[in-house]
């Protein structure tokens, strides 16, 4: 199974429906100004799921009321729930019947008519979770009988994949991590971090038995804990690099104190170890390293030994982080964009920052990012960013992070043309620019062929009319399919174009200028034998460029126009 979405309604600012489409892309960056609701949009989708319930100190349960309106309906979250599998719901529907057994016939017989219907069975269904209640209601037909109420909705969860919250890692590391065996079947806490560790160690050992071990065989297994962690944190350091360490090391300590009533209780403490130029070592609490390294140990230690991921090869997780690396430097940021594109690779992942380093358009698509806002009633909104109508001020601050991914200085975008022509180079914006006489047009220069699309995405964002050229031979032809893809062919049919050739052939804007007009440019410019591009750079900054373009030839005149015209500009 797999969730393709999830619809909110009534949640804190949420009013709703607001939804989140996950059918499609499996990395959502939200982007917005302070307070525009992405951490609510977050603890909103970490709320569906019940098994969440204990995690995050139930913040994300708390307070779900919309502030906004002085009463509200209770806040609700709904997921749409997607089949992976064609035999998957016979599976489930075999596995309640077998659990009743003898008992309950009318839900028997509830069960075994849904078994009958096989292939007619809907392949996805909706859950909405009432947050007032907790309570989960099947909506989509015919899994929405009475009869299946209390238990249809629990057997479906039960195998779903996992939501996990990630926030900034400001909570607190404990320095005593208290055995307590009453806590053995709980999945939350650092305790339960490190019963996985010890599980994905060896699935023999287990951090409850440490105090009845005899000390040898205790040392001998706390050896097998630090090695395994150790080689995990360090080839996650050589990602990261927050400083100039080759490796990391952590010691795990199992101690004793004797309580009131001469009751025994048995904690671990994790410390950093280091080395001086001399060799001694030196320990450190976790919390007193800096805040760097405090958000990497946590980060990676909830990645890879999280309670709630029972198997490292649990596919389909929905990964929720707020703010990930904010403590981070330029690089560590760069490679933790890199660590999130690989996540999402075979899972879900939903992030929101302010970070332009986790925005980088040649690992992020920029068609994947969403804009959290809200609306003049205090509503949080999401859209694409194709689709953020917010006012210029606005948008320039919900979308700096991408201006400064693109390197992009926000005036390149305060175009008051009736369109912009997107060019892949400079020398196709010299060109063009020159020729352009008096037509009511701009012309924005890339930086190569498929550079194109990260400007598409702006020039949508930004309702600014527009058409993208490409050159006409393979390169170009490629990157305009690319870009077609990414955004579809409703906005590629009016917006997307070649330059003109006839069919079969190649063309790029040095073959619509008749040599011999080149030739007279290089002649009259002193520049003989230069490049097309160190011809039309010439021209273009050229006091004489007036005269000059006066005296081109009709063929190269009749191309241009042609071209001009090809782009429906009227």
């Amino acid at each position: 199974m797999r969730f393709t979405s999830f619809t909110i309604k009534n949640y804190r600012a949420i009013t709703g429906p607001l939804v989140i489409d996950l059918s499609k892309k499996s990395l959502l960056p939200i982007i917005g100004t302070n307070e525009s609701g992405k951490t609510t949009i977050l603890q909103a989708i970490f709320a569906f799921d019940s098994y969440n319930d204990k995690f995050n100190d139930g913040l994300h349960l708390s307070n779900t009321s919309n502030l906004y309106l002085t009463s509200s309906s209770p806040a609700l979250v709904e997921a749409q729930i997607e089949m992976t599998d064609a035999d998957e719901i016979q599976k489930m529907l075999q596995e309640m019947l077998d659990e009743l057994g003898e008992a309950n016939e009318a839900l028997k017989d509830v069960l075994g008519k849904l078994k009958r219907m096989r292939n007619r069975l809907p392949s996805k269904m909706t859950i909405q979770r009432n947050l007032k209640t907790l309570q989960y209601t099947v909506l989509t037909a015919p899994f929405n009988q009475k009869e299946l109420a209390d238990v249809f909705p629990a057997k479906i969860l039960s195998q779903t994949p996992f939501i996990l919250f990630f926030d900034d890692f400001r909570d607190k590391i404990e320095q005593k991590i208290v055995i307590d065996p009453k806590k053995k079947s709980e999945r939350a806490g650092w305790l339960a971090i490190l019963e996985q560790l010890f599980q994905r160690t060896d699935q023999n050992l287990s951090v409850f038995d440490l105090p009845s071990m005899e000390v040898r065989q205790r040392k001998s297994v706390l050896a097998k804990i630090k090695r395994h962690l150790n080689k995990t944190l360090t080839e996650e350091w050589q990602n990261f690099r927050l400083d100039d360490r080759e490796a990391l090391e952590i010691s795990i300590d199992l101690q004793k104190e004797v309580l009131a009533n001469n009751v025994e209780s048995h904690h671990l403490t994790l410390n950093v170890v280091e080395r001086d130029t001399s060799g001694e070592e030196h320990y450190f609490f976790i919390s007193d390293r800096s805040k760097g390294f405090f958000w990497f140990f946590n980060f990676v230690m909830k990645l890879e030994f999280n309670p709630k991921i029972i198997s490292a090869d649990d596919r389909n997780t929905i990964y929720l982080l707020d703010e990930p690396g904010s403590y981070l430097h330029a690089f560590a940021q760069s490679k933790l964009c890199n660590k999130l594109r690989s996540l999402s690779e075979s899972n879900r992942v939903i992030y929101c920052t302010h970070s332009h380093y986790l925005l980088n358009p040649e690992i992020i698509p920029l068609s994947s990012i969403h804009v959290a806002d809200k609306d003049g009633n205090g509503n949080v909104t999401l859209v694409s960013i194709h689709g953020y109508k917010g006012n210029i001020l606005e948008r320039r601050s919900a979308f700096q992070p991408v201006l400064d991914a693109l390197q992009i200085k926000p005036f390149l975008l305060d175009l008051s043309h009736s369109r912009t022509i997107i060019v892949e180079g400079i020398f196709d914006y010299y060109a063009m620019e020159i020729f352009r006489q008096n037509r009511p047009i701009g012309i924005l220069p890339s930086v190569g062929a498929d550079s194109i699309k990260y400007y598409v995405s702006l020039m949508i964002a930004w309702q600014i009319s527009f058409r993208a050229l490409w050159d006409n031979d393979d390169a170009g032809r490629k990157a305009k399919r690319n870009t077609e893809d990414l955004f579809g062919s409703e906005i590629a049919e009016k917006s997307f174009f070649l330059l003109p050739a006839s069919q079969g052939t190649k063309r790029i804007m040095q073959n619509l200028f008749d040599p011999h007009d080149l030739k007279l440019f290089r002649e009259e410019l002193g520049i003989p034998e230069s490049s097309f591009e160190k011809t039309i750079a010439a021209l273009f900054f050229s006091p004489q460029k007036g005269e000059l373009v006066a005296k081109i030839s009709q063929k190269t005149r009749a191309n241009l126009e042609e071209l001009f015209r090809s782009l429906n500009l009227d």
